[in-house]
């Protein structure tokens, strides 16, 4: 819609899978044109991914909604001028190859500065554009055990560590940051007419993720460990609990109030001035608390918790928490004409009415007309798809 912030804001996006893709997403949703410049016959690796809903990936449809696509051989002699004069009706390119490519096509920053001098360019990679490791392949899991993400979780025993359930890397180090970025140099670009080129590692993502942690660790000189960080379940009054029928409750009362409040309804009340006993006392209470969690259902607890501030919540399953009625009221799914698609808009603005969300773009489905808006003529489009 016009009255989003990033209205009439065209973003050229060279990415594949999750990290860029997500990033742009962010964008779309906030009103800018996102342009898929994708390969011929075979495009965003992510429309290859199971499970297929009418032939179309569930992933794409879910994380490229509101695109436009083109295709484009880059290795064709053509294709690097068609970029070229892309860009200078464009406001921000993202890409995600490994460092150089971009170079060696002929269609890096420096290149494509000359005939867009105010362009915002994100480079999304997994290492960065420099140092020991950039020209590694990796994935997520990768970047989280290089970061030191992945040492802190899994069982407090000495288990292995656990994998999580969303990729951290891709999402916050690449998706996030690379539109944290490309937004500030936009606001650079609005103002001085000059681009700026934008380094997104996953890794250093990571690494910012640790925050506390890592301020901790500086501080103290010891490494967080599974289970025993103060956000990790070494604390009974924030971990995760079993009910009675296997399900699971949260419990996040890490504030005095919170946490007598749950003791008086538990009918623990002797544990309201234990509450940062050491690790021997941290486990007797949970013991006891995971005693009297077991003795109801996990639904009779949230109804009988319901409207106590103590900071307890269920463990949704992602079928649940589409069904939640909070999630549902903050129109977090996505549907286009009745159909869902994945989460829906995030961010929210004021001023911005009812959106009508569009699906994803099928492959070069835009081809023609985001060329013809370049200016290239008619007889040009059908020289270059000869």
């Amino acid at each position: 819609m016009n009255d989003l912030p990033l209205a009439g804001v065209r973003i050229l996006d060279l990415t594949r899978l999750l990290p860029g893709g997500y990033c742009t997403l962010l964008l779309a949703d906030l009103g800018a044109d996102v342009v898929k410049v994708e390969e011929p016959g075979r495009g965003d690796y992510i429309r290859w991914s199971p499970p297929l809903v009418g032939g179309v990936s569930a992933a794409h449809r879910a994380l490229n909604r509101g695109k436009r696509s083109i295709t484009l051989n880059l290795k064709a002699p053509e294709g690097p001028a068609v970029v070229r004069r892309l860009v200078r009706g464009a406001d921000a390119l993202v890409e995600s190859f490994r460092p150089g490519v971009m170079d060696r096509l002929g269609v890096g920053f420096a290149a494509l500065a000359r005939e867009n001098p105010a362009l915002a360019y994100v480079a999304i990679t997994g290492y960065g554009q420099d140092g020991p490791y950039r020209d590694r392949p990796g994935h997520d899991l990768n970047y989280i055990g290089y970061g030191g993400a992945l040492s802190m979780t899994g069982p407090p025993d000495g288990g292995p560590p656990v994998p999580p359930g969303v990729q951290v890397g891709d999402l916050g180090g690449g998706g996030m940051l690379g539109a944290i970025g490309l937004l500030a140099a936009l606001v650079e670009a609005r103002t001085t007419g000059r681009g700026r080129f934008v380094d997104v590692s996953m890794l250093d993502g990571v690494v910012s993720w640790l925050s506390i942690h890592a301020g901790s660790f500086l501080a103290t000189g010891v490494e967080p460990a599974p289970g025993v960080a103060p956000l990790g379940q070494s604390l009974a009054c924030y971990r995760v609990y079993r009910a009675g029928d296997g399900r699971h409750l949260t419990v996040g009362a890490l504030e005095p109030k919170f946490w007598e409040a749950l003791c008086s309804a538990l009918d623990l009340p002797d544990l309201v001035a234990r509450q940062y006993d050491g690790p021997e006392g941290q486990r007797e209470m949970a013991a006891r608390l995971q005693a009297v969690f077991g003795t109801r259902d996990r639904d009779a607890w949230l109804a009988a918790l319901d409207g106590l501030e103590a900071c307890v919540g269920p463990v949704n399953s992602v079928g649940e928490a589409f069904d939640d009625p909070q999630v549902r009221h903050r129109a977090m799914l996505a549907e286009v004409d009745g159909e869902p698609l994945g989460p829906g808009p995030a961010v929210k603005v004021s001023g911005a009415g009812p959106r009508r969300l569009t699906g994803p773009p099928g492959l070069g489905e835009h081809t023609d007309a985001v060329l013809l808006a370049a200016g290239f003529s008619a007889p040009e489009v059908a020289e270059l798809r000869a």
